[in-house]
């Protein structure tokens, strides 16, 4: 081991992990998301066939910037699920019982295929497999997740009106092609705008953020800070040497 990597400090190091691991990523699917907004937003005057394709970019952007939504939540699932209480992980089913309706329900026999893994492996394939199976489709799902993983929501909780327009509107794309019924029974597209999506993209932007200044500020900077603060000396070490004079 070389005098560097001596210094490197754990705490430190599982911040830069934590922020950079899916920095590059958040980055390039939120430009991505800009991107479509803006090729929408770029002939305001347009034709009425040209504008309304313009809204179904924005549309197509709206779904973008959910998938970039939960991308970074099974991220964090991922990096702290693993290690949180056994009452939590009770919930996860074991990687291959995904059939079994109960996950406390499985034959000896199905740990057959983990031969030779560790039980924090089996764990961790077990958590990313449960994160595949599972969407979010409303705020109640993301507080879930940030509290199993140990991540406080109050400072995140002023975000979720946004929030949950966006995933709202995202499940009425998917699931209704954006149509609602109007009196008369015909279906018509609900109205959309670059400005709403553009300030649904910043409610997902702060709340990358929030999410990585909380989990900072509840496990890493105390880390630091109990590192970094001297130690008391023994109060004897303090008291003054007694001279004993020896008559």
């Amino acid at each position: 081991m070389n005098e560097q990597s001596k210094d490197v400090d754990p705490a430190k190091e599982e911040l830069a992990y934590f922020i950079q691991k899916h920095l590059d990523r958040i980055t390039i699917n939120l430009s991505r998301v800009q991107a479509l907004i803006r090729l929408a937003d770029h002939y305001p005057n347009a034709p009425q066939e040209l504008a309304s394709r313009a809204k179904v970019i924005l549309r197509a952007a709206v779904v973008f910037l959910h998938a970039t939504l939960e991308d970074f939540l099974r991220y964090v699932g991922e990096t702290y699920l693993p290690a949180s209480s056994e009452e939590l992980l009770n919930r996860v089913a074991l990687v291959g019982t995904e059939d079994v309706p109960r996950p406390e329900k499985f034959f000896l026999g199905k740990l057959a295929q983990h031969r030779g893994k560790t039980v924090d492996q089996v764990i961790t394939e077990s958590v990313n497999a449960h994160l595949d199976r599972i969407s979010f489709s409303d705020t109640t799902d993301i507080s879930n997740l940030l509290e199993a993983a140990g991540i406080a929501v109050e400072t995140i909780r002023p975000l979720y009106p946004r929030l949950s327009a966006l995933m709202t509107r995202r499940h009425q794309i998917v699931h209704r092609a954006d149509l609602v019924d109007v009196p008369g029974g015909e279906r018509k597209a609900t109205p959309i705008d670059a400005a709403t999506v553009t300030e649904w993209a910043a409610a997902v932007k702060e709340f990358f953020a929030h999410v990585m200044a909380a989990k900072a500020l509840q496990d890493i900077i105390p880390k630091l800070k109990r590192k970094h603060t001297p130690e008391k000396p023994n109060r004897a070490d303090d008291d003054p040497p007694i001279h004993t004079e020896v008559r």
